[in-house]
């Protein structure tokens, strides 16, 4: 019960998976020297999943904390390559339906991780400070979770998703059944149809993939604030070798401001300025001001 109040569905059936397989092989788990052996001469995925599953078998069994020989990467994974803005901004209105215009722009938007959208609820969004509040649970057991400014076009888009649901319903649900969320392969087909559509108008869709959103809102977010701590943030991430994965960067400046003032009615103006990392600071009844670093040569 401690892991299913925890963890998801998906990454319990993985923890049961991979604890079954160790089981069989090793005929206990409670001989925790020879577990953390064996699980770490495995390779790949399953060392992974194998490392993080008998974590939590020692924890619920009170076991001594297991000791992995694991070598360390030597190299940072290279970045993947990722489109244009062009080309990711086209992507946004491709999709017919409002709830996959709303799921695209949030990515664009927020850098979400393609899953948190799903995990989002009614509760989680703030209409009136134009906030959504995002969180994943990984294998570990940990959570980050963070709150990223939404522009207000994408906050009418939730909205309309919203009504008639109660605060602890999922945003992107089921037709018919608020409390169970859509899942991830779903996305993916729509993605494949925006891929398809984009490929015949002649844009180059190389590295559109739903993750591709995310290292393009950190990269975006970093050349507007050069503050790699604020991106780990945006982002969610427990370290900060992790962030330099989607950067391979580094900040250096003193900051400055450079500021712009808006219509209210430049909705696409509006969203574009928040992707673009602008902070809002002021709203008056026609404007909406924003500000952004700007770093000294």
């Amino acid at each position: 019960m401690a892991l299913r109040n925890r963890l998801s569905e998906s990454t319990l059936k993985d923890y049961a998976d991979a604890l079954t397989r160790l089981g069989l092989e090793l005929g206990t788990l409670d001989n925790v020297e020879a577990t953390a052996k064996a699980i770490s001469a495995l390779k790949g995925h399953r060392l992974e999943a194998s490392i993080s599953a008998y974590r939590h078998y020692c924890r619920i069994h009170k076991l001594p904390e297991p000791i992995f020989e694991v070598p360390k990467r030597r190299h940072r994974r290279p970045l993947p390559y990722v489109p244009s803005d062009k080309v990711l901004k086209a992507s946004l209105v491709i999709p017919k339906r409002a709830r996959w215009r709303a799921y695209f722009r949030l990515l664009y938007e927020t850098g979400a991780r393609p899953s948190e959208p799903f995990n989002l609820r009614v509760q989680d969004i703030d209409f009136e400070s134009e906030k959504v509040r995002l969180r994943t649970l990984k294998r570990g057991g940990y959570t980050r979770e963070r709150e990223i400014p939404i522009s207000p076009l994408l906050a009418g888009l939730l909205k309309a998703l919203c009504e008639g649901k109660g605060a602890d319903d999922y945003v992107f649900s089921l037709e018919h059944d608020p409390k169970k969320p859509l899942k991830r392969k779903y996305a993916q087909r729509i993605l494949e149809h925006v891929r398809k559509v984009l490929r015949s108008q002649g844009y180059d869709v190389r590295g559109l993939r739903l993750h591709a959103y995310r290292h393009a809102y950190a990269t975006r977010l970093y050349q507007a604030t050069k503050d790699l701590a604020l991106v780990q943030r945006a982002l969610g991430h427990k370290d900060l070798e992790t962030t330099m994965i989607y950067l391979h960067i580094q900040p250096a400046q003193p900051r400055l401001y450079d500021v712009k003032a808006l219509s209210l009615d430049d909705e696409e103006g509006i969203s574009q300025a928040i992707a673009e990392g602008w902070e809002k600071v002021l709203q008056t009844k026609t404007k909406i001001w924003f500000r952004k670093p700007r770093w000294l040569p």
